[in-house]
């Protein structure tokens, strides 16, 4: 029995070794990258960070990826990138209109799934199949297959280069209509819902009181996911301010391919893209990290409803 048994802990082992060497893998992919950006954000070297162009020359590097510089060139490309003398001068301006853009965008997803949802999940109607069908066939849209549409109905309503023309788009999130029709379609629900109607309260009643209250770990849920594809969203915002002359609405994204990107232009209007910048190295690995932090604090801030949602057992 002893070597069958040992033989039985090999075999369990090895799924195992195989599982974590495929997340440390996995793990590694994902955290190079941003080693690499907090070290290249203390380097020294002032030289450009890329030069060539997509049709021309491939892109050399000047720059040592895995040198620490110094806390001194850190707070130096702090200062460099927020005061104003960047191409543009716009780095607060740009983090500004992503926060309202992504948050306004969040704010009525929200507003909109979580009735939505609730009402599929509680309610029998004509046509809600139907509209469950057209939900989860909308999710397998590709987002950016739907710019192009966005764009031609911006157009026609002469709402291009208005803030509206991304947050709209941003708040409508099929995705999130789908989560909350799961999280209200349980069992708990119905029995409270049940109690309530029992109790004598009506239909908006029990939403307000019921539903709503209890909400919030799919809420949280959807503000997060919304923010996060509207924070790193570059191609609808930029179908919807591709003129040159709208770079103070940019979101952040749009602004750091602006320090990236150097381009022919044509009437205002960027014509030919080139991979090149003058800023060095360490600035736009600094401006990539301050990016990715109001994402950082709508997780942790999200976490906590979310968690809650868990420990009461609601998501199943």
């Amino acid at each position: 029995m002893r070597p069958r048994a040992r033989l039985l802990a090999r075999r369990s082992a090895a799924p195992q070794a195989v599982a974590f060497v495929a997340l440390a893998l996995a793990a590694a992919f994902f955290v190079v990258p941003i080693v690499w950006m907090v070290l290249q954000s203390t380097d020294l070297s002032t030289l450009p960070m890329l030069r060539g162009t997509f049709f021309g020359a491939p892109p050399t590097f000047s720059v040592q990826p895995w040198a620490f510089g110094s806390l001194t060139q850190l707070a130096s490309n702090w200062d460099a990138i927020f005061s104003g003398h960047w191409i543009g001068g716009e780095t607060l301006v740009w983090l500004g209109n992503s926060t309202f853009y992504s948050t306004a965008g969040a704010a009525i997803a929200v507003a909109l799934c979580v009735p939505a949802g609730y009402a599929l999940a509680t309610h029998t109607f004509p046509g809600r199949r139907a509209i469950l069908i057209v939900t989860m066939l909308v999710m397998l849209i590709p987002t950016n297959a739907l710019v192009l549409p966005l764009f031609l109905e911006a157009n026609s309503v002469h709402m291009l280069t208005s803030p509206l023309a991304v947050i709209l788009p941003y708040g409508l999130f099929p995705f999130g209509v789908y989560l909350a029709y799961l999280y209200f379609n349980t069992e708990r629900f119905d029995v409270l819902l049940q109690t309530a109607r029992i109790d004598g309260c009506d239909e908006w009643q029990a939403f307000r009181r019921i539903a709503l209250p209890l909400s919030l770990p799919v809420s949280a849920l959807i503000v997060f996911l919304d923010f996060v594809a509207s924070w790193t969203n570059f191609f609808l915002p930029w179908v919807m301010y591709w003129s040159l002359n709208t770079t103070g609405r940019y979101p952040v994204a749009l602004g750091i391919a602006l320090q990236l990107f150097n381009g022919q232009t044509f009437g205002g209007y960027l014509k030919v893209l080139q991979l090149h910048t003058s800023s060095p190295p360490s600035e736009i690995a600094l401006l990539l990290l301050v990016t990715c932090a109001p994402v950082l604090v709508v997780f942790v801030l999200a976490q906590r409803w979310i968690g809650s949602g868990q420990v009461q057992g609601i998501f199943r």
